[in-house]
């Protein structure tokens, strides 16, 4: 879109909602932003401007995988630029997690080492794309390396992997996590994570 500038971008979202839905539906009309552009988005101070940059890079590396897409929106994270979950939960498993799928670990398990909360997060919820593909393995790997962990920022995106790796991986291998790790999680991760087994099982895990 020659000529279109971030500032075109924030003034179409500020016409919106706001929200997520709104922010998926500019980035689509903004889609052939240039790259400079976007990156203005993604360093903006404005929360609205990040939400939509974040879209975008999405949408970019569906259009055209490049590991480009996931530097540029590590960069951002690692600097703490990041002070909404949103900004990890809509995106990392597309732009940190899928890249790395039948490749090397090596790259997640670096992040779970980071001093940014919101980078920890993002090596947590990136292992979606590992579970989907059913496999439990990395994403029980990432938890055990955070279980202990305090911070909500990264406790509740546990909960959160953990159920999905329950549901779409292994049940067992979750279970077994639990009954060896489970104590580590705060009250809140561990409901979130056991929440869709049986009543029993369920019980026997939140003791």
């Amino acid at each position: 879109m020659d000529g279109t500038t971030a500032e075109d971008v924030l003034v179409a979202f500020a016409r919106t909602p706001g929200d997520v839905a709104a922010a998926r539906r500019v980035a689509r009309q903004f889609a052939d932003l240039d790259a400079g552009e976007r990156s203005a988005l993604l360093w903006s101070e404005d929360p609205g401007a990040r939400l939509v940059a974040v879209v975008l890079l999405v949408q970019a590396m569906r259009a055209r995988p490049d590991a480009e897409l996931t530097d540029e929106y590590l960069a951002a994270a690692k600097s703490e630029r990041f002070d909404d979950t949103t900004l990890v939960d809509l995106v990392a498993e597309e732009l940190v997690g899928a890249p790395l799928v039948g490749g090397s670990t090596g790259p997640l398990f670096a992040l779970v080492k980071s001093d940014v909360a919101m980078v920890r997060r993002i090596a947590v919820v990136a292992t979606l794309a590992f579970a989907k593909q059913g496999d439990a393995e990395v994403p029980l790997g990432i938890v055990g390396r955070l279980v202990r962990e305090r911070s909500d920022t990264v406790q509740s995106a546990l909960g959160w992997i953990l159920r999905e790796t329950g549901k779409r991986a292994s049940e067992p291998a979750l279970v077994a996590f639990l009954e060896r790790q489970g104590r580590f999680l705060t009250p809140a991760a561990r409901a979130t994570a056991t929440e869709h087994l049986p009543p029993a099982e369920r019980d026997r895990l939140r003791a």
